[in-house]
């Protein structure tokens, strides 16, 4: 995950540090939508009565990104992904 991560120190803190840097299910979902409606990430859409650009795909590109990471690692997130 790059800089983006933590280093646990007991097993207790192993739930507490997935939830902190897991991205959020419904920022995943969302970030999925603005993928699926701009799938080379050019141009501009509405999504949900807001516009979506090409630099709002980045940033969804890098939730979805980080996400499938998560997901790879970890069977119930990527249930609840969707990825």
């Amino acid at each position: 995950m790059g800089c983006a991560g933590a280093w646990t120190l007991h097993p207790s803190q192993v739930a507490i540090a997935k939830r902190v840097f897991s991205p959020d299910i419904a920022e995943v979902k969302f970030a999925l939508k603005i993928l699926a409606a701009m799938p080379d990430g050019s141009g501009a859409v509405m999504i949900d009565g807001k516009m979506q650009d090409d630099a709002t795909w980045k940033q969804a590109k890098v939730v979805v990104d980080l996400a499938k990471i998560v997901a790879a690692k970890d069977r119930e997130m990527k249930e609840r992904y969707g990825v």
